[in-house]
């Protein structure tokens, strides 16, 4: 009779110490501007002048509004200008582009920092900065008959046909693990993803008798 190879998959994923927080980190004070407010992946986030928004890439975005701190401006007045972006393709062009409303995927973008700037007309209210971090995965720790083994990125570990495998846990600079998706593909291989995108695998091929997984 011929056995299947299965994967039984529980994850769990663990933040490394110092990861990237997702959202917005204090920054120096900017006159003018009191916050933007910016939708992530559907959730909504204000980012205070002088701020950081932290995303990953692949993160939808939709910067929605800027706020002045000062009374009698109107916020529809404000525009918001993510410099380097161009609506139509994601890539770069000159600053100038009012981008409220646009959902950016940011996967598209080139580069990791971008200046957010809040104008109306010729005067300059306030920045903000976005900062995309790509996703990174450091290792699985694979459950191999009850003992644990631990795979690299890119990693092989060369299983039998009777092992029972589970995998137990991924670590990964993402800090939620419900948006990590785990696939496996063909020849034994896992794969890790973020919003659609592979930032990882492994390898776990079958040895056959007399012959060496490769």
């Amino acid at each position: 009779m011929r056995m299947l190879h299965q994967f039984t998959v529980v994850l769990t994923i663990l933040m490394l110490p110092g990861g990237l927080a997702f959202g917005a980190t204090k920054s120096k004070f900017s006159p003018g501007l009191s916050h933007v407010t910016v939708v992530i992946n559907g959730e909504k986030t204000a980012v205070h002048a002088g701020q950081t928004l932290n995303v990953y890439r692949g993160d939808n975005i939709v910067f929605v509004r800027a706020e002045s701190r000062e009374p009698g401006v109107n916020a529809s007045t404000l525009a918001i200008d993510l410099e380097g972006f161009r609506a139509a393709t994601g890539g770069v062009t000159g600053s100038g582009l009012d981008v409220r409303g646009t959902e950016i995927n940011t996967g598209l973008l080139q580069g990791k920092s971008f200046k957010v700037a809040v104008r109306s007309g010729e005067r300059l209210f306030g920045q903000i900065k976005l900062v995309v971090a790509d996703p990174r995965f450091d290792y699985a720790v694979v459950l191999v008959n009850g003992s644990p083994v631990t795979v690299k990125q890119g990693g092989k570990l060369n299983l039998k046909p009777s092992d029972q495998i589970k995998l137990e846990s991924v670590r990964s600079n993402i800090p939620d693990p419900a948006k990590v998706e785990v696939e496996a593909a063909g020849g034994g291989s896992l794969r890790f993803k973020y919003r659609g995108r592979v930032f990882g695998e492994i390898r776990l091929p079958l040895k056959r008798s007399g012959v060496d997984a490769r």
